[in-house]
């Protein structure tokens, strides 16, 4: 239901999305990533600069969408 509306109202002017990816945690060589907008979504990554492309790729899985319409930002 969340994606649905997702899609419906912040995906609707067809623009990329921004992601804000903030680290959860970091352990056993993993940072744990939670993104603001996207509440459920589950990603993680092995070092700091794999964290877009991690986000951009559980973005797509969780929507549905491709990854290319999502621009991450990183924040601590």
């Amino acid at each position: 239901m969340a994606v649905v509306w997702w899609r419906t109202v912040i995906m609707g002017g067809g623009t990329a999305l921004k992601l804000t990816a903030h680290i959860r945690s970091a352990a056993d060589g993993w940072l744990d990533l939670s993104v603001e907008e996207l509440p459920d979504l589950v990603a993680r990554a092995r070092n700091f600069e794999g964290i877009p492309d991690s986000v951009r790729e559980a973005a797509a899985r969780l929507t549905g969408d491709p990854s290319e319409e999502f621009d991450v930002e990183v924040r601590f």
